[in-house]
């Protein structure tokens, strides 16, 4: 048996922490076979075009959530997990995010779905905090559920109709990039910025709920998270000013960076400008029309 899940995109700019969408760019699939004795779990294979990037055996984010998956199940069991690794990591794509979906899922499935949605969540969510040092839900959960969640006491989903424009920068990003990238952010902010991020995060989920994109590109269009992180990210505001005069309705850092994600309505202008632009700050970057894409499955 073969389990897919697709990559993710995590805040959409006000929604830190709380909003995630699951995109269909890329995806990480894994077979899973289990033995006697633990719980316990390790990666013995990895293939695919980012395989020499994640590690194998015991440290592999898919083995932290598998285990959690066993121990949370009450199971007694060595998973052993063979993983196809298509989501580049370091990007801000839910990378580790998709490798545990995708285990977790599996593991449920051959033990006979003992696990609910939730319980499901939160052992996808160790493959996290093994890989930044927090088990946030904001890329597990979409790319476990499909569509885009909010996060909150309970997760709500949503199957919105909306396309962006994906660009992957393949610049340099430091390990634990995601860690490192929640480092930088303040532990206070001032009382008028979180008003105006709590008024983009209302518009961004109404405009979703109501399939309204001008809405949810205001939404967008402010961050407390985003003016932060955007000052690390090369060529940032030629880009973003690029793609708004192509027609972008909003834009977003995805997740931790450095790939960032245009919400559009025509979007072959949006895209063919944001190209003109990566290449007029000499950075090559990967570009592409994404839509939302369902939760982790068999394949």
């Amino acid at each position: 048996m073969r389990v897919r899940a697709w990559s993710t995109s995590a805040n959409l700019g006000p929604g830190f922490d709380i909003v995630g969408i699951a995109l269909r760019a890329f995806k990480d699939s894994v077979e899973v076979e289990l033995e006697e004795g633990g719980p316990n779990a390790l990666v013995t294979e990895v293939k695919g075009p980012y395989s020499s990037l994640v590690p194998r055996g015991r440290d592999n984010a898919a083995a932290f959530a598998a285990r959690a998956a066993l121990e949370i199940a009450e199971q007694k069991l060595t998973a052993k997990i063979r993983l196809w690794k298509g989501v580049p990591p370091r990007r801000g794509l839910g990378s580790s995010g998709a490798s545990s979906a995708a285990v977790v899922k599996a593991i449920n499935i051959m033990l006979g779905n003992p696990l609910d949605e939730n319980k499901l969540i939160k052992a996808a969510a160790e493959g996290e905090r093994a890989t930044s040092g927090h088990p946030h839900l904001d890329n597990v959960a979409p790319s476990l559920l499909g569509g885009l969640v909010i996060i909150g006491e309970e997760i709500v989903k949503i199957e919105p109709s909306v396309r962006f424009v994906l660009a992957i920068p393949w610049i340099n990003t430091p390990d634990r990039k995601t860690e490192f990238m929640r480092s930088i952010l303040p532990r206070k902010i001032e009382m008028s910025k979180l008003v105006k991020n709590s008024a983009s995060l209302a518009l961004l989920t109404l405009g979703m709920a109501t399939g309204d994109l001008e809405i949810v590109g205001k939404g967008m269009s402010f961050s407390i998270i985003d003016e932060l992180r955007s000052r690390m990210i090369p060529g940032f505001n030629k880009i973003k000013e690029a793609a708004m005069r192509a027609g972008a309705l909003g834009l977003s850092i995805s997740g931790a960076g450095p790939s960032l994600l245009f919400l559009c309505d025509k979007c072959e202008p949006v895209l063919m400008a944001v190209k003109r632009a990566y290449i007029s700050v000499n950075i090559p970057a990967s570009i592409m029309v994404v839509e939302p894409a369902e939760g982790s499955a068999k394949e």
